[in-house]
């Protein structure tokens, strides 16, 4: 009697066990039943683009040693100012400031015993331009150094461009996003009539611009930066991505 039942029931957990085995393999499964005050998600959106860089910051420098501080300090004076005058020609598409300024005094090397004494002083001074036409760098680096060094470009786009994009962006991630959700909706057996937004938050991020860096620094004789040509430069691009993150709510009718 005891083997008899335990056949019996072997036998059907065989057979729930092919049934079940046939529903998965072969037969469509049914989309979840969706709770009357709905299901909630979140979903991320994103959108793309590839921008030629507009502008460029230069970044200009010169340095002196003399016995004293005034002599340093003038010379370095004297051609930062020829390099503003020279960036004047260029009007409103290239703008300076003034980034940095300053003395310090070099110290002799002491003998054991002695204390160290000043004998001679270093100034520096450094400037920054805003180059609003890309096609103008190697003419502003051409002024400017014939007599400051140029330690390097930046290149970016205008805030304008990055404006005018993040508008374009904003909506084609918001459409992104509003796919998945109707995907999300027909998964589970309902329609985009059945989607509604709760919540939208925007984020975006700028992959890092194009940079370009000058050689080694030009010499301060002025001779030999009055010869040297001025180099050739490439603005490239820079990829910018705006995402967002969409709650909705999905709900039966």
């Amino acid at each position: 009697m005891t083997n008899t039942n335990l056949r019996v029931s072997v036998a059907a957990v065989a057979a729930a066990s092919a049934l079940a085995l046939g529903t998965l393999s072969g037969g469509a499964i049914a989309a979840p039943q969706v709770a009357q005050a709905g299901a909630l998600f979140s979903l991320q959106g994103e959108a793309s683009r590839t921008l030629v860089n507009d502008e460029a910051t230069l970044t200009f420098s010169v340095e002196r040693v003399k016995n004293d501080v005034g002599t340093a300090t003038d010379e370095v004076v004297a051609a930062a100012n020829a390099a503003l005058d020279a960036l004047k020609a260029f009007g409103p598409k290239a703008v300076a400031e003034t980034n940095d300024f300053s003395t310090w005094p070099v110290y002799t090397r002491a003998k054991e015993g002695e204390t160290p004494t000043i004998g001679a002083w270093g100034a520096r001074q450094t400037i920054r331009v805003k180059v609003k036409d890309v096609t103008e760098v190697s003419k502003v680096l051409e002024a400017a150094g014939k007599t400051m060094g140029y330690d390097g470009i930046a290149f970016g786009v205008s805030r304008d461009v990055q404006r005018r994009t993040n508008d374009e962006l904003l909506a084609e991630a918001i459409a992104d996003a509003s796919a998945r959700a109707v995907i999300a909706a027909k998964a589970l057996g309902l329609g985009e009539e059945n989607v509604s937004v709760e919540q939208l938050s925007v984020g975006s991020g700028n992959a890092p611009s194009v940079r370009y860096y000058a050689a080694a620094r030009v010499a301060n004789d002025v001779a030999m930066k009055a010869a040297a040509p001025a180099p050739a430069v490439s603005a490239g691009t820079s990829d910018v991505t705006l995402r967002v993150t969409m709650q909705v709510r999905i709900r039966p009718n």
